[in-house]
C-alpha cells in the first residue's frame, strides 16, 4: 500500500513522509500502515530511466528492474496548526467542508523513516516479483521530493533480510542462505532515543519471520535490551 510521500530530509537516511489524507488517495491509508517499526519501500528514480507504461506495469509487461531504498518507521508527528488559535469562528470544520470544498487542510501526519538499505526487485512475464540483490547500510543515492511510500509484505522483509554466499563448498547448490542484520551498527550510531526501541521492535518481527533463527535472535534480543538498559541508567 502507499502510504505518503517525501517532503523533507534531515539528513542522507532520513526522511519526513506526510500521509496521504482523506480524498488524496483512492485507498486512505490507516494508523496501522504507518506504525511504529514497519518497514517501508521507496522507488529509487534516479538512474532509473524513463517512467514506465502504465498500461504495461498492469499487464505485467514492465519487465525492467526496479531499485528501491528500504527503510524503518521509528517516529510521528501530528502536525496541526491551528492548535493554539483558540478564538471564536464563523465556520465549524464541517461548514467549512461543504461549503468551501476547496479550502485547503493545514493538519497532517509526518512520519520519520531510516534508510536502512537497497533492494533490486524484477516482475516477471506472470507478473510476480522476485528479489535480485540486497544491500544494508548506507545508499549511495538519495531520493527525491515527492517520492512515494510503499509499505513492504512479509516475503519483501524476509527478502531483504535472507542473504547468500556464493560458491559456499559448504552447500552443493553452490550458496548458502543466512539472516543477516546488517544495518544494526547504522542504526546504533544514530542519536535518537527512539532508534534502540525500533531495533527491538525490528527483532520482534523478524522472530515471527525467521522462526528458524529464534534462538539467535533471542540471544541478540537480551544482549540488545541489556546494553539500552544499563546506558539508560547511566
Amino acid at each position: 500500500m502507499i502510504i505518503g510521500k517525501i517532503v523533507k530530509s534531515d539528513s542522507h537516511i532520513n526522511y519526513v513522509c506526510q500521509v496521504y489524507g482523506p480524498r488524496e488517495v483512492e485507498v486512505e491509508p490507516g494508523p496501522a500502515d504507518y506504525a511504529f517499526g514497519r518497514f517501508v519501500r521507496v522507488a529509487v528514480r534516479s538512474g532509473q530511466g524513463d517512467e514506465p507504461d502504465p498500461l504495461d506495469v498492469a499487464l505485467g509487461r514492465n519487465l525492467e528492474p526496479t531499485t528501491y531504498a528500504v527503510g524503518v518507521i521509528y517516529d510521528t508527528i501530528l502536525l496541526n496548526p491551528a492548535f493554539g488559535s483558540l478564538g471564536p469562528r464563523l465556520s465549524n470544520e464541517t461548514q467549512v467542508e461543504l461549503f468551501s470544498p476547496d479550502y485547503i487542510s493545514e493538519k497532517a501526519v509526518l512520519i520519520y523513516i531510516m534508510i536502512l538499505g537497497m533492494m533490486e526487485q524484477q516482475r516477471d512475464e506472470l507478473g510476480e516479483n522476485h528479489v535480485l540483490s540486497t544491500m544494508h547500510g548506507v545508499p549511495l543515492l538519495s531520493l527525491e521530493l515527492g517520492s512515494e511510500i510503499e509499505t513492504m509484505s512479509d516475503e519483501e522483509v524476509r527478502a531483504f533480510h535472507f542473504f547468500s554466499d556464493p560458491n559456499d563448498p559448504g552447500n552443493p547448490n553452490g550458496s548458502q542462505a543466512y539472516l543477516h542484520m546488517g544495518y544494526v551498527p547504522h542504526i546504533i550510531s544514530q542519536r535518537n532515543s527512539l532508534l534502540p526501541m525500533v531495533t527491538l521492535r525490528i527483532i520482534d518481527q523478524l522472530e515471527r519471520l525467521f522462526p528458524q533463527n529464534l534462538a539467535l535472535l533471542s540471544i541478540v534480543k537480551r544482549n540488545f535490551a541489556w546494553r539500552l538498559k544499563v546506558e539508560t541508567t547511566g
